[in-house]
């Protein structure tokens, strides 16, 4: 009977000691997975925030060259102003030109008449000679009239002398008119070929641009979709992470009571929960968690929301230096964009201990803290893009 006894309390702490062997290297197996997996979501994170770098650059890129086309839009309506001012001007030139042309065609004429005048005159000269004005004189018969007749041969000279000089100048004048106005219609037209000129080039640099501008907005959408991608990626371990903290079976057993605020006054709130313009592309984006930020940008310590185990320390990605708190029952709060880190993976923490110090490292515009409670046992609080579930919750209902 006692031999009996002792062989059962034997066979029962053999399969104790089976049992209790069995478990450990489940657990390391389950450990040595949440480090591989984790390490893939880093490496899934710096690809991310490597394409969201390549975004930013060519959404400032494409900014710029949509100001480019603004711009070469407005000096395309400035030369196209130009023009019509140019072509009224020469609608003007061109009406004198005409004008000008008439009076041109009837001072010719008059020109044409008194050149016939002299022509007779001259005629008259050569056919009676100077012997005739010499005879005119002579042919007095009185000294008064020789005096008379004298005046008047010397005004029929005078009047021959200044009719010659007249249609000279005349004819100097009208010529000069004609060239001046030929000049300022070669000028205008010469004006209106360069504006013409200026506006085909324009136009061809706004094409140039537009299809460069096309061609980014391209890029831009791969970019996005490669952003999407890797979301959908990260969501994927996210989950198999969630899974295997599970299976870790965490000594806590969630949240008791309000969280520690998690980060040491003073600060403000400088982005809330919920949809904001992101502050690196400008689009609608969802912010997951809270941010607090130290005034003057200072390294204030990051302390410990509530008890728990550090499932993650270091550098994720485009939150930067980061810790994940796993503080059981489903709950993780995760600190984010941290200067320093104080403590490591694997140690257990109490609420208001001082675990990092704030910083604006990873996909950050400023000193300042990212706050997130992500509750894997309760309802998602929506869907990202990819539709797996968001559980990310507002964590400013947790103090």
């Amino acid at each position: 009977m006692f031999f009996g006894r002792n062989i059962c309390l034997l066979v029962l702490i053999i399969l104790l000691l089976l049992t209790s062997f069995s478990v450990v290297p489940v657990l390391a197996v389950t450990t040595d997975e949440i480090e591989e997996k984790q390490k893939e979501l880093e490496e899934v994170e710096k690809r991310r925030q490597d394409e969201k770098s390549v975004l930013e650059q060519r959404l400032n890129r494409e900014a710029a060259l949509k100001e480019e086309l603004k711009q070469l839009e407005n000096e395309i309506q400035a030369l196209r102003a130009e023009q019509e001012r140019l072509a009224g001007e020469i609608l003007l030139v061109e009406a004198d030109i005409s004008e000008a042309e008439a009076e041109l065609e009837e001072a010719e004429e008059h020109l044409r008449y008194r050149e016939e005048l002299l022509k007779l005159r001259l005629q008259a000269i050569q056919q009676h000679g100077v012997v005739s004005y010499i005879e005119v004189l002579f042919e007095s018969k009185s000294f008064s009239d020789f005096l008379t007749r004298l005046h008047s041969l010397s005004i029929i000279a005078s009047n021959d002398m200044a009719l010659i000089e007249e249609v000279q100048n005349e004819r100097d004048e009208i010529q000069a008119w004609k060239d001046d106005l030929e000049e300022q219609r070669a000028n205008l037209e010469s004006m209106r070929a360069q504006v013409v000129a200026n506006e085909a080039r324009m136009e061809q640099a706004a094409f140039e641009r537009e299809d460069l501008l096309v061609q980014l907005q391209g890029e831009i959408e791969l970019n996005l979709k490669a952003i999407r991608d890797l979301e959908a990626e990260a969501q994927e371990l996210d989950s198999l992470i969630r899974q295997l903290i599970a299976e870790a079976q965490s000594q806590f057993s969630g949240i008791k009571g309000d969280l520690f605020w998690p980060i040491e006054p003073p600060t403000w709130i400088s982005s809330g929960y919920g949809w904001r313009r992101d502050p690196f592309s400008g689009a609608q984006a969802w912010h997951g968690g809270v941010d607090m930020a130290p005034h003057h940008g200072a390294a204030n310590y990051i302390l410990a929301a509530a008890d728990g185990q550090v499932i993650f320390s270091g550098w994720n990605g485009g939150y930067g230096n980061c810790i994940m708190v796993d503080h059981g029952g489903g709950t993780v709060t995760l600190y984010a964009h941290m200067s320093s880190l104080l403590v490591q993976k694997g140690e257990v923490v109490h609420g208001g201990q001082r675990i990092a110090r704030a910083g604006t490292t990873g996909y950050s515009t400023g000193v300042h803290l990212h706050f997130e409670v992500r509750e894997f046992n309760k309802p998602a609080v929506r869907n990202y893009p990819s539709g797996n579930p968001d559980y990310r919750h507002n964590p400013m209902n947790y103090f």
